[in-house]
C-alpha cells in the first residue's frame, strides 16, 4: 500500500490546482482552434447560445482540485487507508459532475455537452492523479 504525506499535499494541492486548470484551457483552445464552439443558453429555455465564457471552465475546475486535497487531506487524517475511499469519491464526483453539462437546456448543442464531459473526466484524471503523485512518499 503506497504511502502519502500530508506535508506534500499542502503543496501539491494548490499545483494539481494550477496543473489542471490549466490543462482543461489547453483542452479547450486547442478543440476552437479545432473548429469546436461552446455554445450554451445561459439565460434559460429560449434564450439565445452564446459563448461559454472561459470562466465556466477554470472555476468548477479548481473547486474540484481544491476540494479533492482537503478531502484527501481529511482521509490521510482518518483513515489508515485512505487510498480506496478517496478513489470511490472522486468516481461519484465525476459521475455526478456531468449532470452539469448534460442539463444544460435550450439551444444547446450536442457537442458542446460532450466537449464540456469530455473535459471533466480529462480533469478528474489530472486532479486525481496529481494529488496522489505529488503526495505520495519517497
Amino acid at each position: 500500500m503506497p504511502q502519502f504525506s500530508i506535508r506534500r499535499l499542502i503543496w501539491a494541492g494548490p499545483l494539481v490546482t494550477l496543473l489542471a486548470s490549466a490543462g482543461t484551457l489547453l483542452f479547450y483552445f486547442i478543440t476552437r482552434a479545432l473548429g469546436a464552439r461552446y455554445f450554451a443558453a445561459l439565460g434559460g429555455p429560449g434564450q439565445p447560445a452564446g459563448m461559454l465564457p472561459i470562466s465556466f471552465i477554470v472555476i468548477p475546475v479548481a473547486a474540484a482540485a481544491a476540494g479533492a486535497s482537503l478531502l484527501f487531506a481529511l482521509l490521510l487524517k482518518i483513515s489508515r487507508a485512505p487510498l480506496p475511499p478517496f478513489l470511490s469519491i472522486s468516481v461519484m464526483a465525476l459521475l455526478i459532475s456531468f449532470g452539469g453539462p448534460l442539463s444544460l437546456t435550450g439551444t444547446t448543442p450536442l457537442s458542446t455537452k460532450l466537449l464540456l464531459a469530455a473535459m471533466q473526466i480529462l480533469a478528474a484524471v489530472m486532479i486525481v492523479a496529481g494529488i496522489l503523485g505529488f503526495s505520495r512518499k519517497n
